[in-house]
């Protein structure tokens, strides 16, 4: 049960502090000593649980014994003496070593087990007696302890099923264990997979586990958890996760390192709305794949580049399960709706295991700002899920590389034969020739005699496939290359992504500032084969200057305010990251199209910001794109006038592109205005194209 086993690190999260604690003495009880008999069991519990790693020596009868003399368990709080060594029944042992001012006893007990001897049957018996003090939440947590919980008993009988008993048990903890240490946490041995509806705007997670301990300088959590992180533009990542996470934060240091097992990988859904259709809208996977379970709460939903919110109440509803998205009356979608959808998602194939560790670091009086990262994410190509592979589908995707249509193994099987002898398949197949060329394709006939396959279907793209589905089970041949289905299956290819990214920020002055940031990265896309493992690795660098608006004077000539930035980026065609880098809108901003999707990226940005007025504000800004023969060239300008009772707003964006096949250009215009006079308050939209 899960309970056993976040109780087990929750306890040993306390270890993990003590050696934070190391050199500050007010938090130990000084030197402990424990005088213990030697047993025939020859193994020795200490009376504190709470020991100092390698502050312990033993002495039997006075002598010293060295570490090869004898074996400790910190995690029990015990040792035993080496075999090796010459030892009696009669002999005595001393312990000395240090512990945590921690109120945690070995054991707790309502009862104890005493020897009794019997005079008229001469046995000695084992009698239950009661102990001094007794069992008690407080005896175990102390009096600072929060605690409430539910404990459920039940039984589940019908006319087609036997009796069957359920229990559940729900445990929330909050509070001191001393001074300087407090626990949180939330336990339960409920294994329920059942997801929170995605219908309210808050979400209830029915499923999330956790110990965390806190100290002014360590936090340790244990369990489910998320996982937010921030390093320079390449290093964002934002997971749910189950396992353990340290942070640490001491004289201007801080960092923390995950070790887990993500509950979902990232991925992307962008598509345009239907006339009249609020949903649902269809969400697939990294690869197209529509069979997939969306982690309640990861999603982020952008309609037209601006964030909408989830509820009933709000914009849009998911339906967590079925991959599906719904959009309320209060969002109404159209044709010309630009629907962009992140989330994290489950494929139920490998189990997903993340490591991640960074650290910040402040130097010269906080004027350099120092942050490193590294983060790794992926299959465990040795523990899948919901799929069995053989030898010749392993074998498949070790020949595979890369290419995700080698990785594939034909979907047409005999349908297996009744008591009879007799096959009930659904397809038959028909032989016929197509160019002059023998061509072999599948007919949904089922209940005919001569349907004697099952043929299952992939999703290949418009274009690529054979087949169209008309409903359920049933796809039907339209010519080579015609449709979008194929008669194969593919083979789940574990995938294992690594990122490294170091980020400088040095302040030159005040307002002004100078960012350097590089990354590398490596995509296997395919652990199980060696093939195709050029174009794995790639790099990321980054570099901002930027100068806060500033008061600008020459002579007695006063310009107002002044501010710039610069900002220089290279991105390489094969680097990746682990989640979003650029804005929503970006390829729409710039007029990027597809086709220079796997090339390099060079982007330059010029920004400057005047502010002659208080009241008037003037942002242009000069932007320009280069991936392979593509280039885009993009202007934006704003200007914003404000006063007591009125404002004024108005935006000029122009974007020119060129793919040496095609050139096109657009002017975005967007003006606002508002005044109020008295009680009264009106806003106009004269300008919008």
């Amino acid at each position: 049960m899960r309970i056993k086993f976040y109780f087990f690190i929750g306890i040993s999260a306390l270890l993990i502090l003590q050696s934070s604690l190391i050199a500050q003495q007010k938090y130990y009880t000084g030197i402990v000593t424990d005088t213990i008999p030697v047993n025939f069991q020859n193994l020795y519990n200490l009376s504190r649980p709470s020991i100092i790693p390698q502050t312990e020596t033993i002495r039997v009868n006075g002598k010293l014994l060295s570490n090869k003399n004898f074996t400790f368990y910190y995690s029990t709080a015990s040792f035993k003496l080496s075999d090796s060594l010459h030892f009696s029944i009669f002999d005595t042992i001393m312990v000395t070593y240090l512990a945590v001012k921690l109120l945690l006893k070995p054991e707790y007990e309502n009862r104890s087990l005493v020897y009794k001897f019997e005079p008229k049957s001469g046995d000695t018996l084992r009698i239950a007696q009661d102990v001094s003090n007794p069992l008690s939440p407080e005896s175990i947590f102390g009096s600072n302890i929060e605690k409430s919980g539910t404990l459920v008993r039940g039984f589940t009988v019908g006319n087609n099923q036997d009796l069957t008993l359920t229990s559940g048990l729900r445990l929330q903890l909050s509070g001191k264990l001393s001074n300087d240490i407090e626990v949180v946490a939330s336990i339960t041995d409920d294994n329920t997979p059942i997801q929170p509806e995605g219908n309210t705007a808050t979400l209830e997670e029915l499923d999330k586990v956790f110990i965390q301990v806190k100290h002014p300088n360590v936090t340790a959590t244990f369990g489910d958890y998320d996982l937010q992180e921030n390093s320079g533009e390449f290093g964002m990542i934002n997971r749910k996760l189950e396992g353990l996470m340290a942070e640490f934060n001491y004289g201007g240091q801080k960092g923390y390192i995950a070790i887990a097992t993500a509950k979902g990988k990232f991925s992307t859904s962008q598509f345009t709305g239907l006339d009249g259709v609020q949903g649902p809208y269809q969400l697939y996977g990294a690869n197209g794949e529509n069979d997939i379970i969306i982690i309640a709460g990861t999603e982020n939903v952008y309609v037209d580049g601006i964030k909408v919110s989830r509820g009933e109440r709000n914009d849009y509803t998911v339906d967590y399960a079925n991959a599906q998205i719904t959009f309320t009356t209060n969002k109404l979608i159209t044709s010309a709706s630009r629907i962009t959808v992140d989330f994290q998602y489950s494929d139920m194939q490998y189990t997903r295991n993340f490591f991640g560790a960074g650290i910040q670091s402040e130097l010269m009086d906080n004027k350099l700002g120092i942050n490193f990262q590294y983060l790794q994410e992926g299959d465990d190509k040795s523990s899948p899920i919901d799929v069995a592979l053989s030898d010749s589908d392993q074998a498949i995707l070790a020949a595979a590389g890369n290419n995700r249509l080698r990785a594939t193994k034909t979907g047409v099987a005999l349908a297996t034969a009744d008591s009879l002898g007799v096959v009930h398949g659904t397809y038959q197949a028909i032989d016929t020739l197509i160019y002059n060329k023998s061509y072999t394709y599948y007919l949904y006939n089922p209940g005919s005699t001569n349907a004697i396959y099952t043929v299952s279907f992939s999703y290949v793209g418009q274009g690529s496939g054979d087949y169209i589905n008309l409903s359920i089970g049933d796809y039907q041949f339209v010519g080579i290359n015609q449709g979008s289905y194929a008669p194969i299956i593919f083979l789940p290819m574990p995938e294992s992504k690594q990122l490294a990214d170091l980020a400088f920020n040095y302040q030159l002055d005040k307002g002004m500032s100078l960012q350097m940031e590089i990354a590398g990265s490596m995509w296997n896309q395919n652990t199980f084969s060696s093939v195709d493992k050029n174009g794995d690795d790639g790099y990321a660098r980054n570099l901002l200057f930027k100068m806060d608006p500033r008061f600008i004077k020459i002579g007695d000539l006063n310009l107002g305010q002044i501010g710039f930035s610069y900002k220089d980026r290279f991105i390489e065609s094969t680097f990746t990251s682990l989640d979003r880098i650029d804005s929503i809108e970006y390829n729409r901003d710039y007029n990027i199209s597809d086709t220079a999707a796997s090339e390099n990226e060079e982007l330059r940005e010029f920004n400057l910001t005047l502010i002659p007025l208080g009241e008037l504000n003037i942002n242009s800004s000069y932007s320009y794109v280069q991936r392979g023969n593509f280039n885009s060239d993009r202007f934006n300008n704003t200007i914003e006038y404000s006063g007591k009772n009125y404002s004024l707003n108005y935006n000029l964006d122009y974007v020119s592109s060129d793919d040496s096949s095609y050139q096109s250009s657009w002017v975005r215009q967007k003006g606002s205005g508002s005044y109020s006079f008295g009680i009264f308050n009106g806003t106009r939209f004269p300008c919008r194209r």
